[in-house]
C-alpha cells in the first residue's frame, strides 16, 4: 500500500523554491535601497592636450590664492523648519549660519537649531540669542541630511567643503 502524495504546497521542493525566491527578492530590494543612498558617481573624461613651452618666462606680478575655493554642498534661507536633501560631505567640511529672531524681542529669547541625520548625527548646533552667526567644522565624511528648526523671522545656513 502506498501513501497518497501530499498536496503540492507541502512538498519540500516547492517550499525550497519559495524560500529561494523570497531571498532573491529581498536581496534585490536591499541592493536597490543601497543604490538610492547616494548620488550616482560622476565620471569625467579629459582628452590629452599638447601645450607648447614658452620661450621666455615672466615672473608673476602678484600672487593669488593657491587653494581652490570651497564647494557649496547645500545652502538654504528660510524662516521655519527645513530639511536638506541628502548630500555627501568630504572628510573636511563646515556649516556656516546666521539668524535674526528680532520678532521675539519681547520674550528676550528665541530658538535656532541645526541637527543632522545618518552620517551627520554628531551635528548639533543650538542658539537662543535674538541674533547670531557662526561656523563649525566637521571631520567625518559621509552621506546624510541636515534639519534646521527655527522660529526666527530669517535664517541662512550654508554647508561648504574644506
Amino acid at each position: 500500500m502506498e501513501l497518497p502524495k501530499p498536496p503540492f504546497y507541502r512538498r519540500w521542493s516547492v517550499l525550497l523554491a519559495g524560500v529561494i525566491g523570497l531571498a532573491a527578492i529581498t536581496a534585490l530590494l536591499g541592493w536597490r535601497g543601497l543604490q538610492e543612498l547616494g548620488p550616482p558617481p560622476t565620471t569625467t573624461t579629459t582628452a590629452p592636450t599638447t601645450v607648447a613651452a614658452p620661450t621666455t618666462t615672466v615672473p608673476p606680478t602678484s600672487f593669488g590664492p593657491t587653494s581652490k575655493p570651497a564647494d557649496v554642498l547645500w545652502s538654504e534661507e528660510g524662516s521655519d523648519v527645513r530639511r536638506s536633501p541628502g548630500f555627501r560631505a568630504p572628510s573636511a567640511w563646515r556649516i556656516e549660519w546666521e539668524y535674526d529672531c528680532s520678532n521675539f524681542r519681547d520674550l528676550g529669547v528665541a530658538g535656532f537649531k541645526i541637527t543632522g541625520g545618518e552620517a551627520f548625527v554628531r551635528v548639533d548646533i543650538q542658539a537662543n540669542n535674538l541674533k547670531g552667526s557662526g561656523r563649525k567644522a566637521f571631520t567625518q565624511s559621509g552621506y546624510g541630511h541636515l534639519l534646521v528648526e527655527s522660529v526666527c523671522q530669517r535664517w541662512k545656513v550654508t554647508v561648504l567643503s574644506g
